[in-house]
């Protein structure tokens, strides 16, 4: 938001202020300023000229100009400008005078133009920095004495723009407008805010019948009628104010209503009362699908969740948001019905944010605007539009339909609160002093003080004691109170298992696994599920989608990985990355389950990347944890991008806590890709509930070991691990380790059998193992291994 200094002059006395240094001290006690602007402190060599003579040149668009600079001399000046006539008073730049900024900025030199030599510039308001109006010379009103520099001949041509966050100011309504923002800057320099002059003869007629269907959506609607008006352009003051914070100059009527919002902070709207049909207004509730054309030109559907403005006919505006095309102000309006109103916020941030239509007025109207504040702001125009139209006049009575205002609030605080949560004794007469400066009513008995919030400050501001707290300290300065360590018992906090747990998982993932963690949006991208050829399950639906290819929160992590790996692809050989977030899985009729799930994805064009790699990576995490290794259960992984064969469940307490498999070869080819690799997803919440397995240390072995190799043939269908577990489960007091070392299938195995090698280590705790022992054992692996479906290879 953008406010004039010249503006907050017209509600509080600013002569002597050092603007930078109350924009510093604003930011700490009020609101962030993005920056300060300073507008036209350089047009030193600019002057009023008094334009004397006019002569064309033949076959030249530009025209020779004789003009009275006073002191500076009678100078030639060629002029482009087609509106540039004898007896204007215009705006000078003289030789060496600096217009414009950036790339093109340019310095008025003696120079020669068409053939004539030309000492200086004519200029518009665009080359002067004050609109970017270029259609013709600027010509000053009044006859200011030729020579006068322009700053002295135009009072408010400089000023000084405070540029504010405007999210600094959302729980501040009353800092919507430069009135409430003159308030916080008196407080600020002790200095008094002026007096609004508020006067309006209203006459007592009743000319239009005002119904409110709906009095929580609109607690107060008042419209005030007014006839004689004449459409025109704004006088430059008026022009110039908005013009430097931000809003285009309309007319003469539109104008008004923006100065009174960005005055008061209420915003207000003026009809043309020909439109008015039946010379009744009714605040209602839009009708199903009922379809309005806003000031935009664009037609717009309407819902019951919509509050318009109607006559007796149809909808002129949607409430809070923006008028109706057919109703504005037109270059030959003469009567006009002026709106002022006040709209429950929740109202019309719902309808600006499902039309898409978010407007000056509906930003204010968001924060939860004071209904006192509409006959201010009804008045300010007023009397500005009959200022502006010498032949206008009010018409009517202000018919107001008002809702009964909240009680006041009412805050108890002692003084010694103040001085606890401030650390310092600031004192009860400067505590009362910074209150009434903010226009709290203070009335103290002793130490304890009774304070009555301001109506404007009570909408969404001011509530608790801790607040009022909050209003001295930033006023007293935070900079002024003097940093000491708190005087408060410290407790150590309880500890975060789960956020200890998904650490110890980053930790090892990034660590000994050497993966990449990356943090990706939590709503399925629709037009890349396409491209992967994936259809999506049952998904939570989002009302309000961030865009129209997120509509939906994802179920699954291992597909943005996916993306991750297709966005990066052209820059790594090699993608190795993990992912700890939440899915969300529908539940019926309640809230969606959000396990916290991990999703790994390991993929390369040159190294090998398969199941067995994704198994050593989970055995890593596991043990690193101090967890079981979930079970690899195969088959039953119904995912389009997992691999047909080379896939698994992860099975834990019976329970299926995951997924691992390689990348589905087609989906990496309709994606383009040359990666072959893997993915894992592993519900966290499951893996971190199931028992702790911790690391158990034996002693070295004392006697030696006899290790066996087992060749071992079985059909394509039979799992790896059933294989193993009939070898560990065997002669489990002889066997020390079993481990799987390749599969083969080709040359001397039958086509629908693979071989299977295992590597055994037999070991007797006791003694030396004798041969026999040995033997015995083996005997036992392959009767066991028979019982499974398997035989020796030859």
């Amino acid at each position: 938001m953008r406010v004039s200094c010249n503006w907050l002059s017209r509600h509080v006395d600013l002569n002597g202020v050092d603007l930078d240094a109350l924009g510093r001290r604003f930011t700490m006690a009020v609101a962030e300023l993005d920056g300060i602007e300073k507008i036209a402190f350089d047009l030193d060599k600019v002057v009023v000229g008094h334009v004397m003579e006019v002569h064309g040149l033949a076959g030249k668009k530009v025209r020779l100009t004789k003009v009275d600079c006073g002191p500076h001399g009678e100078r030639e000046i060629i002029c482009g400008a087609p509106n540039v006539a004898v007896g204007q008073r215009v705006a000078v730049a003289l030789p060496g005078q600096k217009l414009g900024s950036g790339p093109g900025a340019m310095v008025i030199a003696v120079a020669e133009v068409a053939g004539i030599v030309s000492h200086g510039m004519i200029c518009s308001e665009k080359e002067l920095g004050l609109s970017e109006d270029h259609g013709g010379i600027m010509t000053l009103e009044g006859y200011p004495f030729p020579g006068t520099s322009l700053a002295d001949a135009m009072p408010g041509l400089t000023d000084t723009i405070y540029v504010i966050d405007n999210k600094s100011l959302t729980h501040r309504p009353d800092c919507w407008g430069h009135r409430g923002i003159a308030r916080e800057v008196a407080a600020l320099l002790g200095r008094p805010l002026k007096q609004l002059d508020l006067d309006v003869a209203f006459t007592t007629d009743r000319p239009l019948t005002i119904e409110v269907e709906d009095q929580d959506a609109c607690p107060r609607y008042s419209a005030t009628t007014l006839s004689g008006v004449k459409i025109e352009r704004s006088p430059r003051w008026l022009r110039l104010l908005l013009q430097r914070v931000g809003t285009r100059p309309i007319n003469n009527v539109v104008d008004a209503t923006n100065f009174a919002m960005l005055d008061i902070g209420n915003p207000l709207h003026a009809f043309d009362r020909r439109q008015i049909s039946g010379e009744k207004i009714v605040v209602r509730r839009a009708h199903e699908g009922e379809r309005f054309t806003t000031l935009d030109g664009q037609e717009r559907q309407l819902g019951t969740g919509d509050l318009v403005i109607a006559d007796a006919a149809r909808a002129v505006a949607l409430a809070g948001v923006m008028g109706g095309l057919d109703s504005e102000i037109k270059d030959d309006t003469t009567d006009v019905v002026l709106e002022a109103a006040n709209f429950e916020s929740g109202r019309v941030r719902m309808s600006a944010q499902r039309l898409g239509l978010r407007t000056e007025s509906s930003a204010r109207y968001e924060k939860s605007l004071d209904p006192r504040m509409v006959d201010q702001g009804a008045r300010v125009f007023i009397r500005l539009v009959l200022e502006l139209c010498r032949g206008a006049k009010v018409t009517s009575a202000f018919m107001d339909v008002a809702h009964a205002y909240p009680a006041p609030t009412v805050i108890d605080i002692d003084v010694a609160l103040v001085d606890q949560r401030l650390g310092l004794a600031v004192g009860k007469d400067r505590i009362i002093e910074i209150l009434r400066g903010l226009a709290f009513e203070v009335v103290a008995d002793g130490d304890a003080l009774k304070v009555t919030v301001p109506s404007w400050r009570a909408t969404k501001d001011v509530a608790i004691a801790e607040d009022l707290v909050e209003e001295v300290g930033r006023v007293f300065g935070y900079d002024n109170i003097p940093s000491q360590a708190p005087m408060v018992p410290v407790a150590q906090p309880d500890r975060n298992a789960k956020k200890k747990f998904e650490r110890a998982v980053r930790e090892v993932l990034s660590g000994a696994c050497g993966l990449d963690e990356l943090q990706t949006y939590s709503f399925d991208d629709d037009a890349f599920l396409s491209r992967m050829g994936v259809t999506p399950p049952e998904r939570v639906k989002l009302r309000n989608p961030i865009s129209t290819d997120a509509p939906c929160m994802r179920t699954a992590i291992a597909p943005h990985l996916i993306k991750a790996l297709d966005t990066n692809a052209r820059n790594f050989e090699t993608v190795a990355v993990f992912e700890l977030g939440r899915v969300f899985l529908p539940v019926a009729g309640q809230l969606p389950a959000q396990p916290t799930t991990l999703g790994v994805l390991v993929a390369s064009t040159t190294a090998s990347a398969g199941f067995a790699h994704a198994k050593a990576l989970l055995q890593t995490l596991c043990g690193a944890l101090e967890r079981a290794m979930p079970e690899v259960t195969q088959g039953g992984v119904e995912l389009t991008y997992a691999h047909p064969v080379r896939q698994a469940r992860l099975i834990l307490g019976g329970q299926s806590i995951g997924v691992i498999a390689e990348l589905h070869p087609l989906v990496l080819h309709r994606l383009g890709l040359k990666h072959t690799g893997f993915f894992v997803e592993l519900d966290l919440d499951a893996l971190r509930a199931s028992p702790v397995a911790p690391i158990r240390y034996r002693a070295l072995p004392r006697f030696p070991a006899v290790f066996r190799d087992f060749a071992v043939i079985v059909a394509k269908t039979t799992a790896a691990g059933t294989i193993g577990k009939a070898i560990t489960d065997a002669a489990p007091e002889l066997i020390a380790d079993v481990a799987f070392q390749s599969v083969w299938s080709g040359p001397g195995i039958p086509e629908s059998d693979k071989s299977l090698a295992w590597s055994v280590t037999f070991r007797h705790a006791e003694r030396t193992l004798t041969d026999a022992e040995a033997r015995e054992a083996e005997t036992k692996i392959w009767a066991a291994v028979a019982a499974v479906g398997g035989r020796p290879r030859a």
